[in-house]
């Protein structure tokens, strides 16, 4: 692929809203995972106490704390990353020329 302003062959993506957008899904995500693993922490709580007293309760709840907040991390992550790809692809410009520093999307009437 070749710059349409100045014919360089030195084009790369930008992938912006991906960056973006995964940074804010992450975030997201991991405060929805927390939130939700409040519950599977109370269930790994009560296991815990079950199982190993009140430090197996601890144990238990903060895994399940600590889980949760992951996996949330993860998927929001993921779907950040995805929803930021859209936008580039369709709002901002996806490409920019390292020799003139011009950004540009694919196909360029002229």
């Amino acid at each position: 692929m070749e710059c349409p302003f100045c014919g360089s062959e030195s084009v790369v993506k930008r992938r912006v809203g991906r960056r973006v957008g995964g940074a804010i899904g992450t975030a997201a995500g991991a405060v929805a995972g927390g939130s939700a693993a409040l519950s599977g922490g109370e269930a790994g709580a009560a296991l815990g106490t079950v199982i190993g007293g009140p430090i197996g309760a601890f144990g238990g709840g903060l895994a399940g704390l600590v889980i949760g907040g992951l996996l949330g991390a993860v998927v929001g992550g993921r779907a950040g990353e995805d929803a930021g790809a859209v936008v580039d692809e369709r709002v901002l410009d996806p490409f920019v020329c390292k020799d003139c520093g011009r950004t540009f999307r694919l196909p360029i009437c002229k």
